[in-house]
């Protein structure tokens, strides 16, 4: 019985971790697009661009840094985004589909905001 009693456990706090480790993984893969009037916004842990039409400015953030530039202080702007927005899964077979079909949706939502 004591056994029985100590498999048991074990299986609960295998299971608490496991729920706890995929929880961490959503949160740390989310990211979030905002258009708001003038102002468009790309945010993904804790790092992003906000672009303000109307106050011709465009401000750079992370976890340590935030810094806005006007219009004119800028020449040329090139970055790539080649990790944002995808979605990585959790070593099953469901994961993977799910993880698969996540990143060919945001490659179709991509293609359809570029033209």
């Amino acid at each position: 019985m004591e056994t029985t009693g100590i498999i048991f456990l074990v299986v609960i706090f295998i299971i608490i971790l496991t729920v706890s480790d995929l929880q961490k993984k959503k949160h740390y893969n989310s990211f979030t697009e905002v258009l708001d009037g003038d102002v468009l916004s790309y945010e993904c842990q804790r790092t992003g661009i906000v672009i303000d039409t109307k106050q011709r400015t465009i401000r750079f953030f992370d976890k340590e840094r935030d810094k806005t530039y006007s219009y004119d202080n800028i020449r040329e702007i090139n970055y790539t985004l080649s990790e944002g927005g995808k979605f990585y899964d959790n070593g099953t077979l469901k994961g993977m589909n799910n993880a698969a079909i996540a990143n060919w949706r945001e490659q179709l939502a991509a293609n359809k905001r570029s033209g």
